[in-house]
């Protein structure tokens, strides 16, 4: 009885002393960048919005954060649908970043998010008389 007892404390012991090695170290914001854009392409956009927000939370300060909330907006532009999340994550890029390289591309998407192709072809009003919808009437 005495060596199953020193057996399964020593056991347990190992079980702890494995279960700290196997944590992982936290990941740099390279790291996150690219895990996120690996999962985009692997078609998981959802998954790859928890990591652009984990560069977000963990990195605050870094000077290339306004590229994780740009494809924050991105995600939730082409991939969801979801204009309305997109246009406030584009909104964010410009009033946090306002000095940023993506300021005119967030600017720019803010406008067409939502817009079918032929919309950004042709324009709004074009559009509408080619595809039989009813354009604004006179």
């Amino acid at each position: 009885m005495r060596r199953v007892s020193l057996l399964l404390f020593l056991l347990a012991g190992l079980v702890i002393i494995c279960s700290n090695c196997q944590k992982e170290k936290p990941k740099t914001e390279e790291e996150l960048y690219t895990i996120a854009q690996e999962t985009m392409n692997k078609g998981k956009p959802e998954e790859a919005l928890k990591y652009y927000q984990q560069i977000l939370e963990e990195y605050p300060q870094s000077s290339n954060n306004y590229k994780a909330q740009f494809m924050i907006g991105y995600v939730y532009s082409e991939e969801l649908k979801d204009t309305v999340k997109a246009r406030e994550a584009y909104q964010k890029v410009l009033e946090q970043y306002p000095n940023c390289d993506l300021v005119e591309s967030a600017r720019w998407m803010m406008k067409n998010t939502g817009k079918g192709s032929i919309d950004f072809i042709l324009g709004e009003k074009d559009s509408s008389q080619i595809e039989g919808k009813k354009g604004p009437q006179k």
